[in-house]
């Protein structure tokens, strides 16, 4: 189940005016939120549907919206393939018993 709206993605990453990349933006925002999930090793979706921690969206948006912004793994700009604070936000909430 997803935690945002396209309206929410759309708006964090500047691209609110039009609605061209929304597939896109849905795609990566798919993608995202297995990211989250899977890094932290834990089902959100079961363990508190509707209502992930703000930690969680707010790295969800900042993954969508590097990945908007850079369509390749990594830049000249920069040599991070996820941006810098994602993981720090989801910390608290990995999962490292296993």
């Amino acid at each position: 189940m997803s935690q945002l709206t396209i309206a929410d993605i759309k708006r964090h990453c500047s691209a609110f005016d039009f609605d061209d990349d929304d597939a896109l933006l849905d795609d990566l925002h798919k993608q995202a939120e297995e990211f989250v999930q899977k890094y932290l090793r834990r089902d959100l979706d079961i363990e508190l549907p509707g209502q992930w921690p703000l930690g969680c969206t707010g790295a969800v948006k900042m993954l969508v919206a590097h990945w908007y912004d850079h369509r390749s793994a990594v830049s000249e700009v920069s040599n991070f393939e996820v941006p810098f604070g994602v993981r720090d936000l989801l910390a608290q909430y990995r999962d490292l018993s296993g």
